[in-house]
Formats: structure tokens, C-alpha cells, sequence
């Protein structure tokens, strides 16, 4: 009986916990919260501080994120992963916070993420992260360029794919785009790994190479199994059908996923996802479902300039196509 209970708690937790990573994956960060801060015991629950502790990050929560983790590490030490969130969110708020606790901040969130890596060497994502801060990060507050480039050759030696990601982004901390590329270009691996094919299809997009970025974001979008990296790739697949003329059709298709699994979600992509939608259905004469689309934006207040004049003139366009006069071109900027 008591290994049946057992195992009964056991399967609640996985299904709490499968439930909580979906809300996550779907940047449903109030519901969330809301729904997690009324079991009492998910203070005493590893998994589910690690799903709060990343819905404060991806929200830029810093304080509240550095605050939770604290405490997870205090009741898990062993924890690689609380470990590397914990040194995450120290070193992001060192780069965004005052100068005074800048170095400090920076000192202990590096701590953390090498306890991280001893606790698990296969923790690539620590990996990866304690070589961008040693590789971006001023010598005054614990940088080391030559440190980050031999981290990442060691790296290649344990794993191939991640040496490639961590020499690839120590080229872009160093604002060499174009090499980073060509890295990645002459030393993709077959088959492709997404986190690779998103970065290049990053730079491709950043240095106008739109056809091949258009390509790298449809491959990314096939291949992972990521929720967040195949939504991300999707939104970026209809940008670009937007911004370089890429196939109207498949862009229109992205979008239409993309909003449809972010729907009543609080992902802050979203207006600009359905403007792009809104410009293609314009571009392919569904002069309607545009005006519907731009209607969903009229309450929308964003701070973007950007945004607001692509918005004035698709609805002027809109208007004047509704009048049977020839609108002026819509801009395409990103």
C-alpha cells in the first residue's frame, strides 16, 4: 500500500509539473503564478521552483527571480540547475543594477554557475553561460576573454555542437558577426541542431542575407522539439515574409500558429505578430481579414515608433483599398 501511494504521488507530481511547464512554454506567466503560489508545497518542490524561478526570468523579474533562488538553493544545494539560474539572474542583474553591487553581483553569480558545472559537467547551458560572461564581462568584474576561448575549446573536445555555439557566440561578443557566420556556415553538422540553425538564421537575418535566414528559420521550426524555439522560429519565418518578400503563403501559415498557441498568453510579441499577419493577408488581397487583424490593435499601446508607423500606414492603405484608390507602399522595417 505505501509503495502504491507512492507512486500514486509520484504521477501527480509529473502531471503538476507537466501542467506548470505548459503554462510556461506558453508565457501564461500570471496564470501561473497564481495558480502556483496557492499549493503550499511547492516550496518543498525542486521541479516546480525551477519552473517559477524561469517564468521570473523570462519576465526580466530579477529581484523576485534573485529573491526565489536564494531560498531554492538554500533547500536544494546540490541542485546543478537551481545553481545556474540562481547565477543567471545574479549576473543579469548585475549588468542591469547600480554600479555599487554591480561586481559583487557578478562575483557570486559566478561562483554559482561553476558549483553548477562541478555538481554536473554535462550542464551545458552553465557552460554556455560562464563563457559569455568571462568572454562580454569588463576584466574589472571577473571577465577573461583568454579564459571564455579555452572554456570553449575544451568544450569541442566534450561536445562538438556546444563548442561550435559557445566559439560562435564568443565571435559575436567580440563583434565579428561575419566570421561567427562563416563558423557556422563550414562547421554546421548533419543533421543540423536547432540552437545552431537559430543563431545562424540570427546573424543571416542581422547582415540581410534573407533568403538563406528564411531557410535556417524553416529548417529550426522542422526540426525542434523545443516549444520555444519552434514558435520562435515560426514568428521569425513570417517576419521575414514580411521584411525580405520571403513566400507570403508559409509566412501567413507561421503566424497563424504562432498566435494560436500564444493566444491569452502574455508573450509581448504578440502585437507585432499580428501586424505582420495583418501586412501579409494585405499583400495577398484579403483585404478583410487585414482590417479584422488591425482592428485587435487599436488598443494596443506600445512605445515603439516603429511599430505605430507601420500600424498608421497599413490602416491607411487599408482604408484607401476599401475606397478602390491605389495606396501608397507600406514600409517594411523591422
Amino acid at each position: 500500500m505505501k509503495v502504491l501511494l507512492l507512486l500514486i504521488a509520484s504521477s501527480l507530481a509529473s502531471a503538476d509539473l507537466s501542467h506548470y511547464e505548459q503554462l510556461l512554454a506558453k508565457s501564461q506567466f500570471t496564470e501561473l503564478e497564481q495558480q502556483l503560489i496557492k499549493q503550499p508545497e511547492y516550496k518543498q518542490d525542486q521541479g516546480l521552483l525551477i519552473i517559477y524561478a524561469r517564468a521570473l526570468i523570462n519576465q526580466q523579474r530579477y529581484e523576485d527571480a534573485n529573491t526565489l533562488l536564494n531560498y531554492a538553493i538554500e533547500q536544494f544545494p546540490n541542485s546543478s540547475e537551481l545553481n545556474y539560474l540562481a547565477g543567471l539572474s545574479k549576473i543579469r542583474l548585475a549588468s542591469d543594477g547600480n554600479i555599487f553591487s554591480a561586481k559583487e553581483r557578478a562575483k557570486r553569480g559566478e561562483a554559482l554557475l561553476q558549483k553548477a558545472i562541478s555538481l554536473a559537467p554535462e550542464h551545458y547551458p552553465a557552460r554556455q553561460a560562464l563563457i559569455d560572461f568571462y568572454s562580454i564581462a569588463p576584466a574589472a568584474a571577473g571577465g577573461d576573454k583568454e579564459l571564455a576561448q579555452a572554456m570553449a575549446q575544451q568544450m569541442a573536445k566534450d561536445n562538438p555542437d556546444q563548442g561550435l555555439l559557445a566559439e560562435s557566440r564568443i565571435l559575436i561578443n567580440n563583434k565579428k558577426p561575419n566570421e561567427a557566420l562563416t563558423l557556422l556556415t563550414t562547421m554546421m553538422p548533419k543533421p543540423p541542431t536547432v540552437r545552431l540553425l537559430m543563431r545562424k538564421a540570427q546573424l543571416e537575418s542581422e547582415l540581410a542575407i534573407y533568403d538563406e535566414a528564411f531557410s535556417s528559420y524553416k529548417l529550426a521550426a522542422e526540426y525542434s522539439t523545443d516549444l520555444t524555439d519552434k514558435y520562435n522560429a515560426l514568428y521569425h519565418i513570417g517576419r521575414l515574409a514580411v521584411i525580405a518578400d520571403q513566400d507570403a503563403t508559409l509566412g501567413i501559415t507561421a503566424l497563424q500558429q504562432y498566435l494560436e498557441f500564444y493566444q491569452d498568453s502574455e508573450n509581448k510579441t504578440i502585437p507585432w505578430a499580428i501586424l505582420r499577419l495583418a501586412q501579409l493577408m494585405y499583400r495577398t488581397g484579403d483585404n478583410y481579414e487585414a482590417s479584422l487583424l488591425v482592428s485587435k490593435l487599436t488598443t494596443v499601446q506600445m512605445a515603439d515608433e516603429n511599430f505605430n508607423l507601420i500600424l498608421l500606414s497599413l490602416t491607411s492603405a487599408i482604408k484607401s483599398k476599401s475606397g478602390q484608390t491605389d495606396p501608397d507602399p507600406m514600409p517594411k522595417q523591422d
